[in-house]
Order: C-alpha cells, then structure tokens, then sequence
C-alpha cells in the first residue's frame, strides 16, 4: 500500500530543549473574575457570575479585596488539554497556552528529563511518556538517537521496559504497534505490567489491524485512527465493552493522507466513518492533534492553533460542540487520570479560559480566546 511507510513513521521525536516562555506573569494570591458565562460542562450559565481564586485553585472565597478581571460578558471554560502532542521544546509551550491549552499530553520525547524540564510556574503543564515501546526493525526503530536498549522483542523485554521507564518517573507508557510488532504476547506482557505498575497504556494505532491488537490486549487509550478500512462493529463493540477511549488525532490524519497522495476518500471512508462508528457507540473521546515539528514525518500540525482545527474536523465527524468541549477538558483530564482539572469546579487548578464567544453554538468561538490562566497565573 503506498501509504504504509508514510503512514507508520509517525511521531517519535527526540530532546527537549529549555527555553521556557518569558511571558508569564507572577500568580496573584487571589484574583476574580466577574461578569462571565461559566461552563458547567454541560452549558454556559445563562446569567454573569464571579468565579474567585486562590493559590491557583477555585474557590469559595468572597470577592472582597481580590483583583479583579472583568470578563465583559464572555464565557469562561476550563483550559483546554491536548492530548497528543510531542514537545520537543520548551519554546512550544507559547503557541499551547495562546491558543487555550493548559495541559499538553507529550507522546514520545525522550528522555523524559528534558520533558520534565519544561515544567515552570504558569507554563502550560505537560506529561508524558519518554520513549514508546517498539521492537527492532520498527518505522521509528532506526531513528537517529532512539534508545534501541529499549527494544521489547519478548515478553521479559516488555516487563523491563515498563520497570526502567516507573524508575524514571514517566507520567504512563506509550506503545507503537507497527507490522513488525510488538506481537500480541509481548503487548499483553506490556500492559499487564503497567497496569501492575499503575500505569495508563496509550497505543500508537493507525490500521484496523492495529486496533484488534490493542483492543485485543485492553490498552487503555488508542491514540490515531484507522486509515486503511473503517472499523467494523465487532471491534468498535469490543473497544466498548474494554472501556478503552480514544484519541482520534483527525488533522493529523486528514494532513497526512492528503501531503501523501492517497486515494481523495480514504479520509471520509475510514478514518473520520471509524471515528464517527466509535462515538455513536459511546467511547469517549478525548481531542489531540499531535503537533511536532519533525522534519521527516508527511505532516506537521503546527502547536496550540492545530486543536482548534481540531475541534472543526470533530464536528464535521458528527461529534457534539458539547462533546468537543469536554473531550479537551473533562473528558481528557479523566481519560489521562488527571483529576485536578478538566472543570471549573472548587478545589480544581485554576486552568482556565475565558472566550469572546460561545463555542457550543458554533465551534469556531473556540478560538475567540480574551485571556488565559494556568493554576491561577495569567498571561
């Protein structure tokens, strides 16, 4: 097929340099925000309320004495989470909290030091995996730098793998499924041992091939979408029954099938028909876009703009405004176990967007961004 090799090398990209952003600002110790709409996850109160906080956190506090920002009307909702991108810069970190993001789900930056060293006060906080799980012979196995001591060949490869990337502090394990493995022992060894290690599994699945495999082994999160048939009922019903959610990444797919020259239906037929079987059988589906900037791969969604882009292919795809709203906030904070955030609820980080425009009636108010805060500090 001439997608394969365009197809499977995505997305394993390497250092991280620690140039942190220089524009934020220091966190008040209390701030309010008035005359604002409030997302409940389900709508936008119909009438202005204040929301307070203290210390980066929502609170109860009374408004007395507090800073306060006017929000003029707008519509306030939690900050958005990317669930798939690779930062291999600090620098990047800019663009994601421009364009709303507070939290951005790193998939593959190695070593997951130089990940962990763009963490900063009021910077868009990130997590992530270090390097994927692969075998040799992989598409990202010859990438210049990859740590091929991480090979899984077999099942005690696998084990040791998720036991040196626990050692390190990794936030869960990625694995990327490709035609030359990991086979299905060596991936049920890898999630087993995870999941012992309280460990999310996120799986690298591009084919209908790849989607049987790793629902097979119940990863916890399929990441891309088909690209080469649309999923059939019994695997669709399968990733249900599982409680697998996914991470459809369609403007990276989309971009890919089309710089690729591949067949002009390929991405209604199969990736965006797989997406829509999915939600209209129930997944969650938590919103990514795997933004890089590698020079190698067919498509690079540019940080922080390419989740609003998005959101529109999602709608397209069937999905509610609703349910793209909360597939980056509520939806990915408990798809990811980050239960700190993902609502504008008391006690929650003070991750936080504040919008011109309503985007449950039309999407593209997403991008209608006033101001931003991370755990209280704003930009």
């Amino acid at each position: 097929m001439l997608l394969s090799s365009a197809l499977i090398t995505l997305w394993a990209l390497t250092t991280t340099a620690c140039d942190l952003p220089a524009h934020i600002q220091r966190r008040a110790d209390k701030t309010a925000i008035t005359n604002v709409h409030v997302y409940d996850g389900t709508q936008f109160s119909t009438d202005l309320k204040t929301v307070v906080i203290v210390g980066g956190l929502i609170s109860s506090a009374a408004v007395t004495d507090a800073p306060t920002v006017d929000g003029q009307g707008g519509y306030l909702a939690p900050g958005f989470i990317d669930s798939h991108c690779h930062l291999t810069s600090c620098s990047f970190l800019t663009p994601l909290r421009q364009y709303g993001i507070t939290t951005g789900l790193d998939m593959g930056t190695f070593p997951y030091s130089s990940l962990k060293a763009c963490r900063a006060n009021g910077a868009t906080d990130v997590r992530g995996p270090g390097p994927a799980a692969t075998v040799n012979g992989s598409a990202i196995s010859g990438l210049p730098g990859y740590p091929t001591s991480d090979f899984i060949p077999n099942s005690s490869a696998a084990a040791k793998f998720v036991a040196k990337r626990v050692v390190d502090g990794v936030d869960y394990i990625k694995v990327f499924l490709d035609p030359a493995g990991p086979d299905a022992q060596t991936l049920s060894a890898l999630v087993s041992a995870a999941h012992i290690a309280g460990k999310l599994v996120i799986a690298h699945a591009t084919t209908v091939a790849d989607y049987q495999k790793a629902t097979a082994a119940k990863v916890d999160i399929l990441t891309h979408v088909p690209v080469d048939a649309p999923l059939d009922a019994a695997t669709v019903n399968a990733i249900k029954s599982n409680g697998q959610r996914v991470v459809p990444t369609l403007f990276m797919m989309k971009s890919i099938l089309t710089n690729t020259g591949a067949p002009p239906n390929f991405y209604v037929q199969n990736a965006q028909e797989s997406l829509s079987r999915m939600y209209k059988a129930g997944i969650p589906v938590a919103t990514g876009t795997d933004a890089n900037n590698n020079p190698f791969i067919p498509a690079n969604p540019p940080f922080g703009e390419s989740l609003h882009e998005e959101f529109e292919l999602l709608v397209q795809a069937g999905v509610s405004t609703k349910d793209v709203i909360n597939g980056a906030t509520s939806i990915a904070a408990s798809t990811f176990r980050i239960n700190d955030r993902g609502a504008i609820k008391l006690g929650q980080r003070a991750d936080l967007v504040l919008l011109g425009a309503n985007p449950l009636t039309d999407i593209t108010n997403s991008r209608s961004i006033k101001k931003v805060w991370v755990q209280g500090v704003s930009s």
